[in-house]
This record gives C-alpha cells, structure tokens and sequence, in this order.
C-alpha cells in the first residue's frame, strides 16, 4: 500500500510538472536518474567527488540555462535543484537508504515544487512512509487554508498590482511602491499556503514560510521570518560550512555578502537583483557593527527599506530603478484609488499577521470557543472570494524563479 501512496504521489506530481514544463520535463528525468545512482554511492571512498560533481552538475546547469545565451530556465528548477543539493549533502554527512521512489517522490513533489518550501528529505521520507488513513476531518483544514490563500492572492495581491503603475508620481508614487510590497509578499505567502494546503491532502506536511516577515524590529528578524525554508537553507549549506559566527568579523562580512549575493543571483542574474542582495548584506553588516538591536520605530525603518528594495524585482535595469526614485520628489495631486489601496493593504496586513489569523489558517482546535470564531470569519473570507477574486490565474510571482 505505502508503495501503491508514493507511486501515485511521484506520478502526479511528474504530471504537474509537465503541463508547465513541456519537454524540460526530460531534463528533470535525467538530473533525478543521477541523483539517485550518485546517492547509491553516498558512504564509499567516491563520497566526495560525487556530491562535488552533482552540485557542480545542479549548478552549472542553471547559469547554462540563465545565461543570455541558454534555453529558458524550467519552472520549478530553483527548488528542484536546492532539493537535490540537500539530498546529496545530508547523504554525505549521515547516509540514509531511502528507496529510489522516495528520492523521486521528494524530488518532484508538486506542491513545493514551483517556489517552495524547500523540505528536508529526513522528514518528507518519515511521513512518505507514515499510514495514510484519509478523515473529513483531515480534509478540513488544507480546504480552509486554500480558502484564506485565495484571499491573499486573488483578492487582496492582484488588486494591489492592478494600482502599481508608471503613471504616478511624488506621494502616489510612494503609495505605489508600498501597495506593491504588500502585494508581493501576500502573493508569495498565499503560494506558501496553497503548496501546504495541497501537501497536507496528499498527506505531506511541509513547513510554514513566513512568519509575519513586516513586523520585524531588524533587518537580521526580517531574513529569519521572510521565505523561512531559503534562509535555513542558505544557513545549513552555505553560511555554517563557511564558519557561521565561529570566525573573525572580517570573514563574517565577506560571508554574509556571498550568502546574499548567492540568493540574488539564484534569483536572477541581472544587476537589479544583484544590488537587492549586496544592499542586504550592507544592512545586516552595518546592524551587527553598530550593534542594533532594534525597536518599533527602527522596526519602521527596516519595513520602509524592505519594501522599497522589492522595487528591484520589478525593474528592467538600475536606471528604471533611479527613475522610479526621481519621480518621488515630483508633484502629482493625490490619486484616491491608490491611497484606498494603501489603507487596504495596511488592513491586509494587520488581518495577515495576527496570531489569531494565523491559528484560523494553520491549525483546527476543537474548542467552542475557538469554532465560534474560525467559522464566521473562514465564512466571510469565502464569501470575499467568491464576490471580490480578480480574474484567478496561476500567476505567481515567485514561480519566475
């Protein structure tokens, strides 16, 4: 029956991956193939050499693939490949015999797949191989969380976008840029709960992502709540075996500095986002050296700063980056729509990040207390979806990397 479970899970999600990927799908096929031989290997005196020569294979290709010259980068490469970078690495360390199913099973579970959360395979197999015994109950709550997530994404994030345009200037300007901060994080984060959602239909549970990522007091809190899974794994694979915070401060910049300019570049090899992660660095060096500990109104400043660099992800060059800054200081009367948008996306996140909220998305209680709440509110916002959803597409932003 367990084998029945995971063949069903590696074929849909091969499935999934296909309708998006077309032909690519066969470069996904062959790169798994050596992932699971190179694993059978893992613990003889070829160790090393083979996790060198599948990260260097994992790596290459997606600079063969970004590079001007390449084919398109697939959909879902990103994760696939710091999946099977986990993969090789945790084997190295402390091998596992996990079946070749369950290494394609992780490779290629859809849900995550397209823009995370970047699981562990540790956990992913001791589920994998759990008794699956399918309740209403269970049914519940991943229902629920796609209900919230449609709210967060088809309601509250495309509206936002539809408000960002070139046409503003001065304080609409700045009310722009804000308006699409707070869309770009409820568009990823609504992703983050769809991917958790649909994992926990097919019995997977996948970690949480975010953890009200604006409420940070610093910018170092911002990285530990903002896309969790990247940040833990940049940590594990790159940061600690770099030394961590066991070195000289002169080490530590320049390390947190590759960390960043990695995440960049992973992103997208373009010089908009390779100023996104050197700025980051600079940010993070400068707290630690002043040795900021942050407050509400420093907490102010790190949201203001997190926000506008965003900008960077929706530029063609810095010079349009610089232009959108100009236009700042220019007088334009207000625009009402786009302050009506500012409102509702301060609302957006008050609503997102309360506790509260985040008890009604992620978990069920049996209280009577905690069903009189959950049900009306889950019940409005289904409502909300039904009345207020902008023309629902799978557009993700996050799903470019």
């Amino acid at each position: 029956m367990t084998k029945l479970y995971q063949t069903l899970i590696w074929l849909s999600s091969v499935g999934v991956l296909t309708c998006f990927v077309k032909m690519y799908i066969l470069m996904f096929l062959v790169m798994s193939v050596i992932i699971v031989l190179s694993s059978k290997f893992i613990g003889r005196s070829l160790s090393k050499a083979v996790v060198i020569t599948d990260i260097a294979i994992l790596v290459s290709a997606f600079f063969t693939l970004k590079s001007p010259l390449g084919l398109i980068l697939p959909l879902g490469y990103s994760v696939f490949a710091f999946s099977a970078i986990s993969l090789i690495i945790n084997q190295y360390r402390d091998y596992k015999n996990y079946t070749a199913l369950e290494i394609l099973c992780y490779l290629f579970f859809f849900p995550k797949i397209f823009a995370g959360p970047i699981d562990r395979v540790d956990d992913f197999v001791r589920q994998l191989r759990g008794k699956k015994k399918p309740t209403l109950k269970k049914l519940y709550l991943p229902i629920k969380m796609c209900i919230f997530a449609c709210f967060y994404k088809f309601v509250i994030a495309d509206r936002l976008y539809i408000l960002c345009n070139d046409d503003y200037d001065g304080l609409n300007e700045v009310c722009s840029i804000l308006c699409y901060g707070v869309a770009f994080f409820f568009d990823f984060y609504a992703y983050s709960i769809f991917a958790i959602a649909f994992g926990k239909l097919l019995g997977i549970d996948l970690p949480e992502n975010f953890d009200s990522p604006y409420c940070s007091r610093t910018f170092r809190d911002f990285w530990k709540k903002w896309n969790v899974t990247l940040g833990t794994w940049l940590r594990d694979y790159i940061y600690i075996p770099l030394g961590g915070n066991r070195i000289s401060a002169r080490q530590w910049r320049l390390n947190i500095l590759l960390v960043f300019v990695v995440s960049a570049i992973w992103h997208d090899l373009s010089i908009p986002f390779i100023v996104w992660g050197i700025t980051h660095a600079i940010l993070l060096i400068t707290e630690r050296n002043l040795n900021i500990k942050g407050n509400r109104y420093y907490g102010f400043f790190v949201f203001l700063v997190c926000i506008l660099l965003w900008q960077l992800f929706d530029v063609n060059g810095i010079e349009d980056f610089v232009f959108r800054l100009i236009k700042v200081t220019e007088y334009q009367p207000i625009d009402n729509s786009i302050v009506v948008g500012v409102f509702v996306s301060l609302c957006a996140l008050w609503f997102a990040d309360r506790s509260s909220t985040k008890d009604i998305i992620f978990r069920h209680k049996d209280s009577n207390r905690y069903i009189l709440k959950e049900v009306p509110i889950t019940s409005i916002i289904f409502v909300l979806d039904i009345l207020l959803a902008n023309n629902p597409s799978i557009n993700f932003f996050y799903m470019k990397f």
